[in-house]
Formats: structure tokens, C-alpha cells, sequence
């Protein structure tokens, strides 16, 4: 098509000139009127158009456009003001004539009242460039840990399968995976919030990140070189390749446990956290990459167990110790669902006199091919995989039960109360407080008569814990701080804490007769924790020589097996029965334990 008229002020050579370059130009030109008339259009702006033209018909802009443009119309009646932009870049799908599709670009421009002038190309190439550019940047963003900004599980997996797959015929361990978790982390998080934990964690990223130099992981040059990464939580990764040997694995792996170990400030407040490592050398790797993370994970949780602060070397002794674990698991759960668990009971006696004070409750796992499996075995899975809250709920539940049942029976003569270990998980529920008082209700004991054990390391744990023990202790209930002398605690921070009896350990107890320094421990601590209006039970006695030593002390109560062994409730009740002078002890009145519902407690020693 041609302009409506010729421009009067153009000689002829230059008018055929401007065809000329209308009709050659490589994008589509075109001229059409405020209604879409198209009073000019070039051959290139025909060819990309026609496939949307009904009939072939590319009389009208707005109606050859009207499927894939449809508010073209309304935005050129829009722009009115001669030099207005009526759209720019617009993008319409295109099927073409081969059957693909394409996408066209056009923009249009008004120039006066009468005339919009635009132009149209084939974008496709550009789109689908923009597509890849999109897609890399959301695979990269797929990889990306969002918190810390260092590679996430996905991205390490790649890296781990890629040295995997780079052979080596030397047998040296050119890789090696350490996978990083932070100890005490969970501690931080309850008494800096999680925005503090947050914070935490992405400088321990930063730690990481200028711990690994480039010399500690070389790979090829091609390859983008991913040493670190976050699975998630607390835990991180580090792939270290290009090694020349396990020493170095050893030293990388000391250098980071230091690097985290040094305090962090976070607003105004020094933290302090450890690290455990569990290290996969190269030549020990499982074939395939999430293989190589788990068994490093196994190796992590062997450092964790040894005290954490230190790193493991993955050996196939580690998966062997952890399929053992796993199957106690599976069978734990089983002895929950089907009544294994009974609860024994030691005695707590005056040393001044000799009469029952209580008892403590101690749980026990009777198993259908193993007989009697002690707590030692399978506490700490229980702690380990969630199940310590329905052990603890049903000790709790069963000792409040008996303690309830003995005083029908014996009257006023009965044991004074019942002791119930509490566990870290226990005491960590917000729930807890309501979780004894419903049991106190549903056994009929008396609150007075329950006592709940914790370790010095739990009761050192924060503000958040000591408003915990407030509320127990608001109940009614006493609190024992167990196995004093062993944790975190001192004779000077002992006022601080909600407690109502020290139990001296049995370390202190064993050589007192023959250690004076022991025995001197023993003295301030009686001194000190009766000067508070706390009383003291001394634990693991087995000799007269040990009771009439800790009675001289003036230590109140002892227990060990200088009076009995842990019975269970039937031998319990004639064990009482026996110390009131009873020949022929009525038949033991016992809660059954085994039928007792199991929800949430934990925390126990053998």
C-alpha cells in the first residue's frame, strides 16, 4: 500500500527512494488512521500480519488484531495528544503457517489527530531468550538456600554426584563431604527469638564461607565451585574436592569446629555454640550422592553422642551401630503399643531414722525375646526419635497412681511422695504445667506428694525455663535438682533456682569415707542448700559407713541399694509392708501401668 498522497515536497527521486526503503525495510512499517484504517503498509509488515488476517483481509489494524489484541482500539481512542505512545512492545502469539508459533512485537505512535504511525517485528527469538534467562534464573534460585544464600540441598547433591562420577585410580580420597551441625543451637533459638537465630545462622554461613579457602576445595575450572551449602535448620555442608589426603580432611575439619566455636555477638549478647562434624572421605563414599549426605549425617550424630564439639570419621561400623538403633526404634514404638514398659520403684529414706520417705520412679522395658532391656539402651533413642514424651507421661502417670494406692493402703504410715524424673523435651512443652496437674487430678494425689527431678543442665537453660518451673512449682509440687555437682551449677547460683532438695550424686557418695575433698563437697553442699530452705538426698549409698557419714553431714535422705534395689510395685508394696513390721502384707494394691495412656513426658536414668 501507498500513503494516501504524495508529499508535494518531494522531488520524485527522493519519493522513490522512501519506497524504496519502506518496501525493503527488515521490520514492519505501517500508517493507519485513528479508526485502524490502514492508509500505509510494507511488505514486511503484510507478511507477519496476514496469518491474522480473516480472508486476507489487512484493511483494518484493530481487526486484524482483535483475537490476540483486543483492547488495541480502546488504548489508541485513549492517546488523543499528538507524540502520545498508544502501546509500545506489545506482544501477540502468532500461529504460523508451519504450525509453531511465534510471538509478534508492535508499537504505535500518534502523530497528529488523524495519523498513528507504528511498527511490527517478529520478537520470538527474544521472548524465548527471556524464557531461558527466567527459567536459569529460577533454577538458580531452586538452588539457592534463601536465608544464608549459599547452595542448597539440590545444588551440593549435583556437586557430591559429579565427584562421584570423576574417576580415580590412585584409591586417595581426592573428596571428602562434612556435614556440619550446630550444637546448642535450639537454646539460642528459644532465648534469642527466631529473628536471633536467623541472624545466627547467617554468620555461621559467613564463618563457613571464609573458613573454606580455595585451596581446600579445587575443582575444575569449568565447574562453579559449590564448597558449601545449607540442608536446612542448623545444618550445613561442606564439599571439599582436590584433596591430597586424610590429613587433610582432619585439619579442614578441626579449623572449622574452632571457626565456629568463637562467640558470636548478637544484639549486644555474646553466644556461644559448638559444632559437630560427620565426615565421608572419597574412598569410602556410597555410589550416589544423597547416600554419601546420610551416612555423613550418621557420622555427625556419632560426634553429637560423644559430646559434641568435634568431628567423626564415617566407617561402616557407624551404619551397622545406626541400623541396630533403628530397629530398637521400631521396636520401642511396639512396646509402647503393647504394654512393655513397667515402672520400678527405689526407696528415698531419713537417714536420721530410717523411715520411708518416698520412692523414686524409674521406668523399665520388658521385652518378648530380649528380657529385661535397661533404660541405659533405650532412653536415648526414645530422646532421639520423639518418644520420650509418651515413656515420660506414662511414668508420671503410673508413680502418681501407686504413691495414690499405697497411701490407701497403709494409711498414714505410707511413703511420703512419689519422684518422677523430668526430661529436657518434658520440660521444654508449654503444656506441661497442665499435662501433671490433669494427672494429679486423675490419681487422687495430693500435689504435696509429688516431687519432680530435673538435671543442673536443664535448670540453667534461660528465663524460659525458670518461669516453667515457677508455674510446676505453683501447683504444689516440689522440685529436686538431681545429680548435683555433675553440671552446670554451683554452691553460689543455687538460690536462683526454684528447688526444693539437692540430690548429691553418687560420685561425691562413693570414696566420701576416704576422700576428704569429696566429703568436704558433701559438707558445703548440706550447709548451702539448708541455708536456703532446701533440703538434701544423697544418691548411690551402699554402705553403713556411707549412711552414718552423710547423717553426721546432716544430709536429710538417702538412696541406693544400702536399703534396696529399684522393686517393682507388687515387691514394693511388701517391701513396705515389710519395714511397718507386717508378717502376712495384704495383696499389693498396684496401678496398672501397662494399661496407662501414653502422650507426652520424658526424660529418665537407670
Amino acid at each position: 500500500m501507498k500513503p494516501d498522497s504524495d508529499p508535494e515536497d518531494l522531488q520524485p527521486p527522493a519519493y522513490e527512494a522512501l519506497i524504496q526503503f519502506l518496501y525493503q525495510a527488515p521490520i514492519g512499517l505501517l500508517q493507519i488512521r485513528p479508526d485502524g484504517t490502514v492508509t500505509m503498509m510494507n511488505p514486511r509488515s503484510a507478511q507477519l500480519l496476514m496469518p491474522l488476517a480473516r480472508q486476507g483481509n489487512l484493511d483494518n489494524l484493530f481487526e486484524v488484531l482483535d483475537e490476540v489484541a483486543p483492547d488495541l482500539r480502546a488504548m489508541a481512542d485513549a492517546a488523543i495528544e499528538p507524540g502520545a505512545l498508544v502501546c509500545e512492545g506489545l506482544r501477540m502469539p502468532v500461529r504460523s503457517t508451519a504450525g509453531g508459533r511465534r510471538v509478534l512485537g508492535i508499537s504505535l505512535l500518534r502523530l497528529d489527530a488523524h495519523t498513528i504511525m507504528g511498527c511490527v517485528n517478529d520478537v520470538t527469538h527474544e521472548v524465548e531468550l527471556e524464557q531461558q534467562r527466567l527459567a536459569s534464573r529460577m533454577r538458580d534460585a531452586s538452588r539457592t538456600d534463601s536465608l544464608t544464600l549459599m547452595p542448597n540441598r539440590s545444588a551440593v547433591l549435583e556437586r557430591i554426584q559429579q565427584a562421584l562420577a570423576r574417576p580415580d585410580a590412585s584409591g586417595a580420597p581426592t573428596f571428602a563431604v562434612l556435614f556440619i551441625n550446630c550444637d546448642r543451637f535450639n537454646r539460642v533459638n528459644l532465648t534469642l527469638g527466631q529473628a536471633g537465630g536467623d541472624r545466627l545462622l547467617r554468620m555461621v554461613a559467613e564463618r563457613l564461607n571464609g573458613t573454606v579457602r580455595q585451596r581446600d576445595a579445587v575443582g575444575p575450572a569449568r565447574e562453579p565451585l559449590h564448597t558449601t551449602a545449607r540442608l536446612g535448620g542448623d545444618e550445613f555442608v561442606v564439599l571439599l574436592d582436590g584433596l591430597r589426603g586424610s590429613e587433610d580432611v582432619h585439619s579442614i575439619a578441626q579449623r572449622l569446629i574452632d571457626t565456629l566455636s568463637r562467640p558470636y555477638l548478637i544484639d549486644g549478647v555474646e553466644v556461644h555454640i559448638s559444632a559437630s562434624i560427620g565426615v565421608v572421605a572419597g574412598n569410602h563414599a556410597a555410589a550416589e550422592a544423597n547416600a554419601v549426605l546420610q551416612d555423613a549425617s550418621l557420622a555427625m550424630q556419632e560426634a553429637k553422642r560423644a559430646g559434641g564439639g568435634r568431628h567423626v570419621l564415617f566407617t561402616p561400623s557407624i551404619k551397622d551401630i545406626a541400623t541396630r538403633r533403628g530397629a530398637l526404634e521400631v521396636e520401642l514404638r511396639r512396646a509402647l503399643e503393647q504394654s512393655e514398659l513397667f515402672v520400678v520403684y527405689q526407696p528415698i529414706v531419713e537417714l536420721s531414722d530410717g523411715r520411708v520417705a518416698g520412692f523414686e520412679a524409674l521406668v523399665r522395658w520388658q521385652h518378648p525375646q530380649r528380657g529385661l532391656v535397661s533404660p541405659v539402651e533405650f532412653i536415648e533413642i526414645a530422646e532421639e526419635c520423639g518418644l520420650i514424651g509418651a515413656v515420660g507421661e506414662f511414668v508420671l502417670d503410673s508413680a502418681c497412681r501407686q504413691l495414690a494406692a499405697w497411701q490407701r493402703r497403709f494409711g498414714a504410715q505410707a511413703p511420703g511422695m512419689v519422684s518422677v524424673n523430668l526430661s529436657r523435651a518434658q520440660l521444654q512443652d508449654a503444656a506441661i504445667t497442665d499435662q501433671v496437674a490433669r494427672v494429679l487430678e486423675s490419681s487422687g494425689l495430693p500435689a504435696q506428694a509429688l516431687q519432680l527431678e530435673l538435671t543442673e543442665s536443664m535448670a540453667a537453660q534461660g528465663d524460659d525455663i525458670r518461669a516453667r518451673l515457677l508455674e510446676l512449682k505453683a501447683l504444689g509440687l516440689a522440685l529436686a535438682l538431681d545429680d548435683f555437682g555433675t553440671g552446670y551449677s554451683s554452691l553460689a547460683c543455687l538460690g536462683q533456682l526454684p528447688i526444693d532438695t539437692v540430690k548429691i550424686d553418687r560420685s561425691f557418695v562413693a570414696d566420701a569415707e576416704s576422700n576428704l575433698h569429696k566429703r568436704v563437697l558433701i559438707e558445703a553442699t548440706v550447709r548451702v542448700a539448708r541455708s536456703l530452705g532446701m533440703s538434701t538426698t544423697a544418691e548411690g549409698i551402699e554402705t553403713e559407713g556411707q549412711a552414718a557419714l552423710l547423717a553426721t553431714l546432716d544430709c536429710n535422705k538417702g538412696q541406693g541399694y544400702l536399703w534396696s534395689r529399684p522393686l517393682t510395685a507388687q515387691a514394693a508394696t511388701q517391701w513396705i509392708a515389710a519395714r511397718m513390721g507386717a508378717t502376712d502384707p495384704m495383696p499389693a494394691e498396684t496401678h496398672p501401668s501397662a494399661a496407662a495412656p501414653l502422650r507426652a513426658a520424658s526424660g529418665f536414668r537407670a
